[in-house]
């Protein structure tokens, strides 16, 4: 009797320790099909001042199965005022693992200083371009550049560590009747107290929209253009 009891214990015990194998195998064993998202047309879309923004579209799948209808859009674009817009995509798979895409939108005012632009700067060996950059018109005439270097810093030198450090140089502009620049003080940013900024030539374009300047980069010539 003893002995019929315990090979009854023991094929108990065998048998929680095989399923309990089991149960660990098959958590261990399981897939996980990470999704794909991709956006139809350009990540960066250019328009100008009153142009509708049409959505290009987008495509997402998990395990080759469509699930476009899940993607969240976030952000929105404001075609009456020149700036620049994210657009941020996003889509998670059954296991909660999500992916993210951005498009960029500029609108752009093609008859007007105050605009957006993209940014191109150089000093020396170091040249960066495609920086985003706005010009707005202040209440007395004059004009708020958001970065006098073009991006030099936060978007070549130091991207990224923002917003954590002002890397943008904000400058007060004024724009003279011959279209040439007067720079009439710079705001205060990181390096402020270090590097001395100051405008040695600058020039607007109304024809062609571009914007071109010499920078006193702490004692060294920074070539900046601004274009639409």
């Amino acid at each position: 009797m003893k002995k019929i009891f315990y090979y009854i214990l023991m094929g108990a015990f065998l048998l929680g320790t095989a399923t309990s194998c089991e149960d660990s195998v098959e958590d261990l064993s399981k897939v996980t099909y990470f999704a794909e998202l991709n956006l139809k047309g350009d990540d960066f879309v250019k328009l100008s001042l009153g142009e509708t923004y049409t959505e290009p579209g987008y495509e997402a799948t998990e395990n080759g199965e469509d699930i476009s209808e899940k993607v969240k859009v976030t952000g929105s674009v404001d075609s009456s005022t020149p700036g620049f817009y994210n657009l941020v995509y996003s889509v998670a798979n059954v296991d909660g693992f999500s992916v993210t895409k951005t498009r960029q939108v500029m609108v752009v005012n093609p008859d007007s200083f105050a605009s957006a632009y993209q940014g191109e700067s150089q000093a020396g060996t170091r040249h960066y371009t495609g920086a985003p950059i706005l010009i707005t018109e202040n209440e007395d005439g004059t004009y708020l550049i958001d970065d006098l270097l073009g991006g030099l810093q936060f978007y070549g030198m130091n991207p990224g560590f923002e917003p954590m450090y002002d890397f943008h140089a904000e400058a007060k502009l004024k724009l003279n009747a011959d279209n040439t620049l007067t720079l009439i003080k710079v705001g205060n940013w990181y390096f402020a107290s270090e590097l001395a900024l100051s405008l040695t030539e600058g020039k607007y374009n109304p024809e062609t929209g571009v914007v071109t300047m010499t920078v006193d980069y702490g004692g060294t010539p920074l070539s900046v253009t601004l274009t639409k």
